[in-house]
């Protein structure tokens, strides 16, 4: 396949080369996306980076024009501007901090080129984003021819701030979310706090309340960013890691901060995060999409193996209802298949078998692949007089254990501090394990 500034040739060979061209367009060319709000301040604090991370090699082929040209509404309507959460200067902060998103690092699949992995990568991370904050304007396809309305179609991510944007129910009618900032606090319906004793102790929601009777929260934990971190763990999670790179920031008091806070854009670095980081027995959806996962040998057999996309839809949604027949079709799944097929088209990569796209057909989902996946209170010693220890568990966790047989090398450096973490907090908390000293003589010592 040969890319010819817009225009994407494809060449059969029979008897004769037949050569069909699928023009992808550009932004100037789509109709002006609906605008909410009064746009982007004329001055404000720009993104940047306290770290100082040096650049990603992603920067050496994925261009500011090639973002602006793929994301001209972003940022409901105004399109891409250094003022609001979505831009290439974002962007690309935010990809240093994950050097192995759209590049070829530590990428060991055969199956495509270093050029083709780098650009399924990104292909992959966009069409979720299309999905779950672009704008999706399915009009376009009334009016205009069916490539001219993909093209300005898939051209609508990094559209929506906060989930049910751009008018979000969850927010006060009078700030409903045209400012970053109008997301500091909410109604009820979008607190997403969810509780058990594990979840209370390491990622407590906030009680906070504001004089405000039709927003009134302040632990609100709904959908933020570019694909959209909800529910109290993830940000609690994600507060982790960030303190893991010398940024201290408290999403659980302020979540709010995924929207606003720029030193650095965490907007678009949530999303990065979520998708880069594997959660047992999920792995990352980049792992996937670069083959660095292990299916099991029932999903093997059936071909879902290796560098593929379809799994990636159930992971970030628990979404396998394959893609619709007809364009745009409906959202979820159907709408992650056709916009990965979309930008593998603009950046002329491919996209894969058309049976691995979906995971519809996928012998086993992923919970269902059986091994270690969380550390544990060692319940064969926990009645002994010794000290309490932990020890990687079967079942699900908010410690995190993974398996070298099924998780890269960087994740699985991460046991020996998760376990200690564990021990750590049976004796800061034994009761969220249903212990203590009577049945426990491990906490005596």
């Amino acid at each position: 396949m040969t890319r010819i500034g817009s225009v994407l040739l494809v060449a059969v060979l029979a008897h004769n080369s037949i050569v069909t061209a699928i023009d992808y367009g550009n932004a100037s060319s789509c109709p002006k996306a609906a605008k909410y709000g009064t746009g982007p301040p004329e001055s404000c604090t720009e993104p940047t980076d306290p770290n100082n991370m040096p650049p990603s090699e992603l920067e050496s082929w994925f261009t500011q024009e090639m973002f602006e040209d793929l994301f001209p509404f972003a940022n409901l309507g105004w399109g891409p501007s250094s003022c609001w959460p979505y831009s290439y200067a974002a962007f690309r902060i935010a990809s240093r901090y994950f050097p192995e998103f759209g590049t070829s690092i530590n990428v060991t699949n055969t199956v495509y080129t270093a050029d083709e992995n780098k650009k399924r990568d990104l292909a992959a991370f966009f069409a979720h984003a299309v999905q779950e904050t672009g704008e999706n304007n399915i009009a376009l396809y009334d009016t205009l021819a069916d490539q001219d309305a993909s093209n300005c179609f898939y051209r609508g991510g990094f559209y929506n701030w906060f989930e049910g944007g751009p008018t979000s129910s969850f927010l006060d009618p009078k700030t409903p979310g045209y400012t970053p900032a109008d997301g500091a606090s909410c109604a009820s319906a979008g607190q997403y706090c969810s509780a058990s004793d594990q979840i209370t102790y390491f990622y407590p929601c906030s009680n906070a309340t504001i004089g405000n009777t039709a927003a009134p929260y302040k632990g609100c934990y709904f959908g933020r960013g570019a694909i959209q971190i909800s529910y109290n763990y993830n940000y609690g999670q994600f507060q982790d890691w960030l303190r893991s790179v010398n940024i201290n920031v408290d999403l659980l008091n302020e979540p709010n901060l995924v929207m606003t806070k720029m030193d650095p854009p965490l907007a678009v670095l949530a999303s990065l995060w979520f998708y880069m980081t594997p959660q047992p027995p999920k792995p990352a959806m980049h792992d996937i999409v670069m083959g660095n996962w292990n299916s099991g040998a029932k999903n093997k057999a059936a071909g879902y193996d290796g560098p593929i996309f379809g799994p990636t839809s159930l992971i970030i949604n628990n979404e396998c209802s394959g893609e619709d027949p007809t364009n745009p079709g409906g959202p979820g799944e159907s709408r992650r298949i056709k916009a990965f097929k979309w930008f593998c088209g603009y950046f002329d990569a491919p996209t894969g078998p058309e049976q691995t796209l979906s995971c519809k057909n996928m012998p086993v989902p992923l919970d269902q692949i059986f091994y270690n996946l969380s550390y544990q209170p060692d319940w064969s010693s926990t009645w002994k007089e010794v000290p309490c220890t932990c020890a990687p568990a079967s079942y699900g966790g908010l410690i995190f254990y993974y398996d070298p047989e099924y998780y890269p090398a960087s994740f699985v450096a991460q046991n020996a501090y998760n376990r200690i973490k564990c021990i750590a907090s049976i004796y800061a908390n034994p009761s969220m394990y249903s212990m203590d000293n009577s049945t426990s003589p491990c906490l005596n010592y």
